[in-house]
């Protein structure tokens, strides 16, 4: 790269982050606080005239990005939601410092996401829709008979847990079912009782 210079740089995003007219628009950055914002959010939507909220985040932001939606729907209930993943390319241009070289462009997607929370009903269509206090699909059958079967195979597991700390906390000797440490070619004494006979 000695032979080019840097020229200009765009950003895209693909797909554009969500918009609605009138939400407020939460950008999130890897070195937001999560006080800081949630408290802005907080008073923002405890407005009656704020209907929307929209949460962008990219790169290492996008678990901080989560993080805040999920304080809000744990506060404040009732809220719709739809998610969008998507990149943001950033697209650096190289111009060549010698005569017979291309130009060159060179693309960077970085991971992003954009969630948009609404106190009113939002497109049931739209695959990432989720509705308020929507339950994980998983834990949908947690009442069923197959979950005492579940309930059966956890508390198995944890026992079988239990039963391996315990033994790895006891001594060497008392581990290796009566044997002494210093066994080597001696005999048991139910070896010796043997040999007798």
């Amino acid at each position: 790269m000695e032979n080019y210079t840097k020229g200009e740089s765009r950003t895209v995003h693909d797909p554009a982050p969500l918009f609605v007219e009138g939400a407020v628009e939460m950008k999130v950055t890897n070195g937001s606080k999560i006080r800081n914002i949630m408290g802005f959010a907080m008073s923002s939507i405890a407005d009656n005239n704020v209907r929307h909220i929209t949460w962008n985040g990219t790169g290492n932001a996008i678990s901080k990005t989560i993080s805040c939606v999920e304080i809000m729907k744990r506060k404040i209930k009732g809220l719709h939601q739809i998610t969008q993943i998507g990149y943001l390319r950033v697209e650096d241009f190289w111009e060549p410092k010698v005569e017979g070289l291309d130009s060159l462009k060179v693309n960077t997607n970085i991971p992003a996401i954009s969630i948009l929370l609404s106190k009113d009903p939002l497109d049931i269509n739209n695959p990432s829709y989720q509705a308020p206090d929507a339950k994980d699909v998983t834990w949908a059958g947690a009442a069923g008979p197959s979950s005492r079967k579940r309930q059966t195979s956890s508390k198995n597991r944890q026992d079988a847990i239990k039963d391996v700390k315990t033994a790895a906390s006891k001594p060497r000797r008392f581990r290796e079912k009566g044997e002494s440490r210093k066994a080597g070619n001696k005999k048991t004494k139910a070896e010796n009782s043997l040999s007798k006979t």
